[in-house]
C-alpha cells in the first residue's frame, strides 16, 4: 500500500513537471508575451511628433514589442514597399498611397483603417510681411512659394490638387521631398508662404508662423490610413500596434498633436 502511495505521489510530481515545462515552452497556456518581437513602421514625415508618444504609450502596454519608425515622404515610403518589400505597418499621410499599396498587393487589405484627417493650411512668416490672405496670392510674382514635390510627399500631391481645383498658376521657388522641410523654410524666411498640414501648426517650432485657413470648398482634405503590410515578419505584433493607433488611448494622443478625430 505504501509503495502504491509513493508511486502515485511521484506520478503526480512528474505530471506537474511536464505541465510546467510545456507552459514555459509556450506549448500550452502561454501567449508568448515574454518573447521579444519588433515592428517596423513606415510613417509620413509629418508624424515625427505624434509617433514617438504613440510608441511610448504602446510600449507601456507591450514592453516586449520594439517599435522602430522610419519617416519619409509618403511617395518615398511607397517606393520602399514597392522595391524593398519590407516594413510591417504603413502609415502614409494620405489615402492615395495606401490605395496604391492595396492595389499592388502590398497590404493586408482587411487590416486597413482610417484614423483621422489631414487638413492643408497656408502658413506664412510671423507678421505676414507680404500680406498674404489666401490661395490667389500664391500666384503673385513677388511671393516666394514653397511646395512639396507633386510626386513625393503627400502634401505635394495634395497641394497640386488644390492648385488645379482653384485654377491657379503657381510657380514655386522651391520644392521639397518632405513636408517638414517646408515648415523649416518658411520659419527661416527662405520662402514667404507654403501649404502644410494643420496639425503641424501646434509644434513648438511653429510659434513663429501665422496660419491662413483654406475654405473647405477650395481645399483637398486627406484621410490618414494605417494598415499591416504583407511583408510583416510578426503579423501579430504589427496588428497590436495598428490596433493601438485606433484605440481610444491612441486617438487622445492624435488629438493632442492637432489631428481632428471624426467620431
Amino acid at each position: 500500500m505504501n509503495n502504491k502511495r509513493i508511486f502515485f505521489v511521484f506520478l503526480i510530481i512528474a505530471v506537474i513537471v511536464i505541465i510546467v515545462g510545456l507552459y514555459f515552452s509556450g506549448a500550452i497556456g502561454n501567449d508568448g508575451s515574454d518573447e521579444k518581437s519588433s515592428v517596423e513602421v513606415l510613417a509620413g514625415a509629418g508624424f515625427s511628433k505624434v509617433c514617438p508618444e504613440l510608441v511610448e504609450k504602446f510600449n507601456e502596454k507591450y514592453p516586449n514589442i520594439e517599435v522602430n519608425v522610419k519617416y519619409g515622404g509618403s511617395g518615398e515610403l511607397f517606393s520602399m514597399l514597392e522595391t524593398q518589400k519590407e516594413g510591417d505597418v504603413f502609415l502614409p499621410a494620405a489615402y492615395k498611397y495606401m490605395g496604391k499599396s492595396m492595389e499592388n498587393g502590398y497590404m493586408d487589405n482587411g487590416s486597413v483603417k482610417n484614423i483621422t484627417e489631414n487638413i492643408p493650411v497656408i502658413v506664412v512668416q510671423a507678421g505676414n510681411p507680404k500680406n498674404i490672405t489666401g490661395l490667389d496670392d500664391l500666384q503673385n510674382s513677388d511671393i516666394k512659394v514653397g511646395l512639396g514635390e507633386s510626386d513625393g510627399p503627400a502634401i505635394g500631391k495634395t497641394s497640386q490638387e488644390i492648385i488645379e481645383k482653384n485654377n491657379l498658376t503657381v510657380r514655386p521657388t522651391v520644392t521639397t521631398t518632405t513636408v517638414n522641410q517646408l515648415l523649416t523654410y518658411v520659419i527661416s524666411g527662405d520662402i514667404d508662404v507654403t501649404i502644410i498640414w494643420k496639425d503641424m501648426t501646434v509644434w513648438d517650432e511653429a510659434k513663429n508662423i501665422e496660419v491662413i485657413e483654406i475654405p473647405e470648398e477650395d481645399n483637398s482634405i486627406s484621410t490618414i490610413p494605417v494598415g499591416v503590410t504583407q511583408f510583416a515578419d510578426d503579423p501579430d505584433a504589427a496588428h497590436k500596434f495598428q490596433e493601438f493607433l485606433m484605440s481610444d488611448e491612441g486617438k487622445e494622443i492624435w488629438e493632442k498633436w492637432g489631428f481632428e478625430i471624426k467620431s
